[in-house]
């Protein structure tokens, strides 16, 4: 993957912005960071390598920038996920978080299971919560899908694969949503179950309709460079 700038100065920029957000003394830095860093990276690397857009992929190669506020927001994830599950460092965990709202204005959990493939698309006002997520996912703004818990305690709900959610989409309670669903904008999902193949849309009432997709591919398939509906099919997550 091709970086803005060399990872060890994107390293220390990082720690310059930690301690500028977070004066407390606590430094990024120790083993453990060093090898979440790296894995966090990797992870990011494969996330973009599916990316259809040249500034995340040119099908030669991907490329990081630190100043794309949404790859950057990406980043920021799985390197605090990686770190919570290397070492579990709540403190930097938290600071890496915090950092995220801070710039992007968005809020994900490093102990929840994003994805390994996904697109932010300038996801300010976000809030994504510990669900069961699948890959092929793509998030605009103002995006909120709550934490809960499903009937035999599992995280819920569970999003399926190739979900695209559009400006102010909702998704709230503990009900499954299928694969290749796309929820339109400022539509509200309120403890439903969506089938597979479903676009929800908004009505100038409130209300949702439901109905089935009429196109061959999902929304979510104009962000990403694989057969969506076919890795779905597959049950793959790559």
């Amino acid at each position: 993957m091709q970086l803005s700038i060399p990872a060890d100065e994107l390293k220390a920029y990082l720690a310059r912005q930690l301690d500028h957000f977070f004066p407390d003394g606590y430094r990024l830095e120790g083993a453990d960071v060093d090898r979440a860093f790296e894995l966090g990276l990797q992870r990011l690397e494969y996330c973009f390598s599916h990316i259809s857009f040249p500034a995340y992929n040119d099908g030669k190669q991907t490329y990081f920038s630190y100043m794309h506020s949404d790859q950057y927001a990406q980043f920021l994830y799985f390197f605090s996920n990686s770190l919570w599950k290397d070492s579990q460092n709540r403190v930097l965990c938290d600071k890496l978080i915090g950092l995220n709202k801070a710039l992007n204005g968005m809020f994900f959990s490093y102990k929840g299971k994003l994805p390994d493939i996904f697109f932010l698309a300038h996801p300010v006002g976000t809030i994504l919560g510990n669900a069961d997520y699948h890959n092929f996912m793509v998030v605009f703004q103002n995006v909120t899908v709550n934490t809960a818990e499903g009937p035999n305690g599992e995280t819920a709900p569970s999003i399926g694969q190739g979900l695209f959610l559009g400006a102010g989409a909702k998704v709230i309670g503990n009900k499954r949503i299928g694969n290749g669903v796309s929820i339109g904008v400022d539509a509200v999902v309120y403890d439903q179950e969506i089938p597979d193949d479903m676009v929800v849309t908004r009505r100038e009432d409130g209300s949702v309709r439901i109905e089935k997709r009429k196109k061959k591919t999902c929304m979510a398939q104009n962000y990403f460079t694989v057969d969506v509906m076919k890795s779905v099919n597959r049950g793959s997550n790559a």
